[in-house]
C-alpha cells in the first residue's frame, strides 16, 4: 500500500454532548442539546489529511467489540481507510464542550504499534502517539503527537532523545504536563532541545514553534466564532503535516495549520471536522496568496 501519510495510533469512537449550559459537578445532571458520534483521534487526523487532498491512512489493531464495530462503520462512512490486525477493545471518549472548552472522559486502552501493517505500507509521513514512536521504523518525517493519556505515561519517562522525530506538536497543557514546568516557553524549549521542533498550540492565542537550535516562530490565530473545540489539536496536525509535505518554510505551516484548524472548527457540522482543499484556499484573504 502506497499512501501520502500513515497515522500510526488507535482511533477514538468519539460522542460529542453538544449544547451543554456547563459542564456537570458531583451529582448534577447537564442537558445536551444534541448528542454526535464521529471518528476521532487518528480519524480525524487522516480525514482532514483526506479533505486536504492527501492520501491517508489509520494503521491500528481494528476492535471487535461493539464499539469497535460502530467506529469502523462511522469510519468507513466518512471515507477513512483503516487497517490492522484484529484487536480487542476500541478506544472510545466522550466529550463535554461547554464554556469554550471541553473535558473528557475517555476509554484507553494501552497504546500498540501493528508492525506487521505498517511493514506493508509506503508513506511520505507517518503520525504517530508520542509513546509509540521508539517502536516505529526509521523514516525521515515521523510527526509526533500527544494526549493526556500519553502525558501521563510519559511522565518522569521523557525519551533521551526526540531527533528521530520532524516535529512533535502539543497544547500548553500537555507540554506543561510532559516536563513539569509550569513556564510553556521554558517548557517547550526543554524539549526542542532534544533534538526535535516542537509546536505549540495555544488555542485562540495561535500557535509557537521552537527548533531545536532555539529559533522560535509565532503565527496568530484568525478571528472565529468556534461553539465546539474538539479536534482542534488533530486539525492542525494534519495541515501542518500537509504543509511540510508540500515543503512550506515552517512560517507558512504554522500560518495554515492555525487557520485550517480554526476555519474547520467554525464552519463544523454534525458530521466530520475538515473543510476541503478548495473551500480552505476561497476562505484565506487574498494576502495568504496560493497555497499550492
Amino acid at each position: 500500500m502506497n499512501v501520502d501519510v500513515a497515522c500510526v495510533g488507535d482511533p477514538f469512537l468519539d460522542l460529542i454532548f453538544l449544547g451543554l449550559p456547563a459542564l456537570p459537578v458531583a451529582g448534577e445532571e447537564q442537558l445536551a442539546s444534541r448528542l454526535v458520534m464521529v471518528p476521532g483521534g487518528m480519524a480525524n487526523v487522516a480525514f482532514a489529511l483526506g479533505r486536504l487532498g492527501l492520501d491517508a491512512v489509520v494503521c491500528a489493531p481494528i476492535g471487535r467489540d461493539p464499539a469497535g464495530r460502530l467506529l469502523a462503520e462511522l469510519m468507513a462512512d466518512a471515507g477513512v481507510s483503516w487497517v490492522g490486525r484484529v484487536g480487542d477493545v476500541s478506544r472510545v471518549s466522550v466529550a463535554l464542550p461547554a464554556d469554550g472548552d471541553r473535558a473528557f472522559v475517555s476509554i484507553n486502552p494501552p497504546p500498540t504499534v501493528d508492525l506487521e501493517t505498517l511493514a506493508k505500507i509506503t508513506a511520505r509521513a507517518i503520525v504517530v502517539d508520542l509513546p509509540s514512536a521508539a517502536l516505529l521504523p526509521a523514516h525521515p518525517r515521523v510527526f509526533a503527537v500527544v494526549g493526556d493519556p500519553e502525558v501521563s505515561a510519559l511522565i518522569g519517562r521523557l525519551p533521551a532523545s526526540l531527533g528521530s522525530l520532524r516535529a512533535l506538536i502539543l497544547n500548553e497543557r500537555e507540554v506543561r504536563g510532559l516536563t513539569g514546568r509550569l513556564d510553556v516557553p521554558g517548557a517547550a524549549r526543554h524539549l526542542a532541545a532534544l533534538g526535535t521542533t516542537v509546536v505549540v498550540t495555544q488555542g485562540a492565542a495561535g500557535a509557537t514553534a521552537i527548533q531545536p537550535d532555539g529559533q522560535t516562530v509565532q503565527c496568530d490565530a484568525p478571528a472565529a466564532v468556534i461553539g465546539d473545540t474538539t479536534g482542534a489539536g488533530d486539525l492542525f496536525a494534519a495541515a501542518y503535516v500537509w504543509a511540510d509535505l508540500a515543503g512550506r518554510p515552517i512560517e507558512e505551516r504554522l500560518r495554515l495549520a492555525t487557520r485550517y484548524a480554526s476555519l474547520s472548527l467554525e464552519r463544523a457540522t454534525d458530521r466530520q471536522k475538515g473543510i476541503a482543499l478548495d473551500d480552505f484556499a476561497n476562505l484565506l484573504p487574498p494576502s495568504s496568496g496560493a497555497i499550492w
